[in-house]
C-alpha cells in the first residue's frame, strides 16, 4: 500500500513516452482488493500473484523493506506473457524504453557500476524477463545458496536480487545481456554519471551523449514519503551544487506527484 504513489507515478511517467504497451501491475496476493480498482482507474492492468514465495523467517524479518520483496520471483512464472519489460515502482522513465523488448531473457544493468567497479552483480529493479512455466519453484530452490552468498558478506539481509543473482550466477559474465547504465541509475548517482560517465537527461534526438532513460531512487527514503521533499532539500543545500540533477529530478518527480493529486 505505502508504494502505491510510486506505481502511479512510474505509470504516467512511462505513458508519457507514447509507448503502445499495455502497463501491468503485479500485486502481492496480501495486498487489499480496493488498491485493484484504484489502479484500474488510472487506465493501468492488473495480475494477482500467487501466494508469497516461502523464504526462512528469520532473513523475512532481518531484511527490513527488502522482505517485502520475495514475490518478485512469480514474474518469472507469468506465462500469460511471452515478455515482460519489468520495472521496480520506485522508478520514474524518463525516454521511451520500448526497444527494450527487443533484448533477451534477463537483460539488466549493474547498475551503479561505473562509481563502484566491484558491483558486478545484476540489479533486479529493471529487468527483461521470459517467463516459463515452473521456473519461480526452481528459482527458490537456490535460496540456500542465496543465504550463504549473502552470509559470506557479513549480512543477515537478503531480497529477491539475491536469488535471482544466485539463480544466474553466470549473469556477470554475459556481457550480451548487459544493459546500458542509462537504464537503471541510482538517483544518488546521477550527478556522478552525469558529470564523469557522459551521460546527458533526455533533451532530443539529436544528441549524441548516452542518455538517462530510468532513475530509480533505490533505498528505504521514497520522493512520496512524508518529509522526503524537506530532507533532500536539505542534502542540496549542504552539497553546495554538487546534486544539481539529482535535485532536479526530485522536483520533478514532486511535479508528477501534484498533477496526478497524490501530493
Amino acid at each position: 500500500m505505502s508504494y502505491l504513489p510510486g506505481v502511479i507515478v512510474l505509470h504516467d511517467s512511462v505513458k508519457r513516452t507514447n509507448t503502445p504497451y499495455p502497463f501491468w501491475v503485479a500485486i502481492s496476493s496480501s495486498i487489499p482488493p480496493d488498491v485493484d480498482v484504484e489502479l484500474r482507474n488510472r487506465g493501468m492492468y492488473v495480475v494477482r500473484l500467487p501466494l508469497p514465495v516461502k523464504i526462512p523467517l528469520t532473513f523475512r524479518e532481518n531484511s527490513g523493506h527488502w522482505g517485502n520483496t520475495f514475490d518478485k520471483i512469480h514474474l518469472f512464472g507469468l506465462t500469460s506473457f511471452a515478455k515482460l519489460v519489468y520495472l521496480d515502482s520506485d522508478m520514474i522513465v524518463l525516454k521511451n524504453i520500448d526497444e527494450l523488448f527487443e533484448k533477451p531473457h534477463l537483460s539488466a544493468v549493474a547498475a551503479g557500476q561505473l562509481e563502484h567497479p566491484d558491483w558486478t552483480r545484476l540489479n533486479s529493479g529493471l529487468m527483461v524477463i521470459e517467463p516459463e512455466d515452473q521456473l519461480p519453484e526452481k528459482m527458490v530452490g537456490v535460496v540456500d545458496r542465496a543465504i550463504e552468498e549473502v552470509s559470506a558478506l557479513g549480512s543477515n539481509k537478503i531480497g529477491d536480487q539475491d536469488i535471482v543473482n544466485a539463480y544466474y550466477p553466470d549473469w556477470p559474465d554475459r556481457k550480451d545481456i548487459h544493459l546500458d547504465d542509462g537504464y537503471n541509475i541510482f538517483f544518488s548517482d546521477l550527478d556522478a554519471y552525469i558529470d564523469r560517465h557522459g551521460y546527458q537527461m533526455p533533451v532530443g534526438a539529436a544528441n549524441k551523449l548516452k542518455n538517462v532513460h530510468v532513475v530509480h531512487f533505490v533505498g528505504p527514503q521514497k520522493p512520496w514519503m512524508k518529509w522526503a521533499n524537506a530532507k533532500h532539500l536539505l542534502k542540496s543545500i549542504k552539497s553546495k551544487g554538487s546534486c544539481k540533477r539529482e535535485r532536479e529530478v526530485f522536483l520533478m518527480y514532486l511535479a508528477h506527484l501534484k498533477r496526478l493529486n497524490l501530493s
